[in-house]
């Protein structure tokens, strides 16, 4: 039977202990029938008594069993109850061999034994910050479920709510007391645990796209910014649809200098989003963008497939990308972030430049391997 399950040793030994010894009561039945005396002074039973009495015997009587197992290491009831009455000062601890046979005998784990002893875990900083990162997806959870919710189901679920944002404040507080370093370490310890055919690098370098994006949004900058960037902007968006020749600039430290990435790519423009796909390049090079308008600003993130025969040998590199639109609306310029060998951050000047406003495919095949 498995330890936990409904009807087991541990679960009823967990049944027993918590109502061992309840006021008012002077003896309890066990979840196999035999009677309990009241509880000792301390008010509780640990949990090596509870599971004896889950299996209604008394001392002598798991002396008994445990002479019938192991008749060359016997045993006295004396011995069960200097174990018991342990951390007590009346008390003897008992050995790691002692354990795991006691274990056998009353048929559960040996933490089983000591689930009542103190855990000392919180006094490392790795377990209180992976503890806090765990309460992560039940906090995300519970908001994206709160748009959800009838009016009745919120209110019943105040208290909830309020345990939420206490563990989200928590989480908040501890993040902000760890270096970089730390968090990192922390992330990548939790990603280790996700499922191995997940792609867990791609992950965490979406997540830390999607963190990039979060930080330069003007909203969080100032205190009701997306309210004012919302009623300034226009509805009248100049159209920034057609062919464009991009052009960024990044360091190999392989090659130890400088190079240039060129392709011409097509935008097309939907409100305020605008995506990128380059055109058929010389080196098979393909290039990704994905992008959003605020006022003048665009910023979205990047994906490029490097040449095959290339340097690179087809590897695949993303990033994030921030660009100003000229007042014409016929040049972009601005940086972009990525990351290079062992998580390095990089960063470089890019570029776009306006060459034709048709999408048309007679107009797109005149750009097609001109670089």
């Amino acid at each position: 039977m498995a330890a936990g399950s409904p009807g087991c040793p541990t679960q009823q030994a967990a049944s027993v202990k918590s109502s061992y010894g309840s006021p008012g009561n002077s003896e309890r039945s066990t979840a196999r029938g035999a009677r309990l005396p009241t509880c000792s002074a301390r008010g509780t039973t640990s949990m090596p008594v509870a599971f004896r009495l889950v299996h209604g015997w008394s001392q002598r009587q798991a002396a008994d069993e445990w002479n019938a197992r192991w008749p060359a290491d016997p045993k006295t009831f004396k011995n069960f109850s200097y174990w018991e009455v342990w951390p007590a000062r009346s008390g003897h601890s008992p050995s790691l061999d002692v354990l795991s046979r006691l274990a056998a005998l009353y048929g559960c784990r040996v933490a089983d034994l000591l689930a009542d002893c103190a855990d000392f875990r919180y006094h490392d900083p790795e377990y209180r910050a992976r503890s806090q990162i765990a309460l992560l997806p039940g906090i995300v959870m519970t908001e994206s479920q709160a748009a959800l919710q009838s009016p009745s189901a919120a209110g019943e679920d105040a208290v909830t709510d309020g345990a939420h944002e206490h563990a989200l404040a928590a989480l908040i507080e501890r993040v902000d007391e760890m270096s970089a370093e730390e968090l990192a370490r922390v992330i990548a310890s939790w990603a280790g645990q996700l499922d191995p055919r997940l792609s867990r690098r791609g992950l965490l370098l979406k997540l830390s796209a999607g963190l990039s994006l979060a930080a330069v949004d003007p909203a969080i900058a100032i205190p009701g910014a997306a309210e004012l960037t919302q009623h300034s902007q226009r509805n009248d968006i100049a159209s920034l649809a057609g062919v464009w020749h991009s052009r960024y600039v990044y360091y190999s430290s392989g090659r130890e200098k400088e190079f240039e990435g060129e392709h011409y790519v097509v935008l097309r423009q939907h409100a305020r989003h605008l995506a990128g796909q380059s055109l058929p390049h010389s080196t098979d090079s393909r290039l990704n963008l994905d992008l959003t308008l605020e006022s003048s600003i665009a910023t979205g993130t990047w994906i490029e497939q490097t040449a095959p025969g290339g340097y690179y040998k087809g590897a695949t590199y993303h990033g994030t990308l921030q660009l100003i639109v000229n007042p014409m609306g016929r040049a972009m310029s601005g940086r972009w972030v990525g990351f290079g060998k062992n998580f390095k951050i990089n960063s470089g000047e890019w570029e776009l430049t306006w060459v034709d406003g048709s999408t048309s495919q007679r107009a797109i095949r005149q750009y097609h391997m001109k670089v």
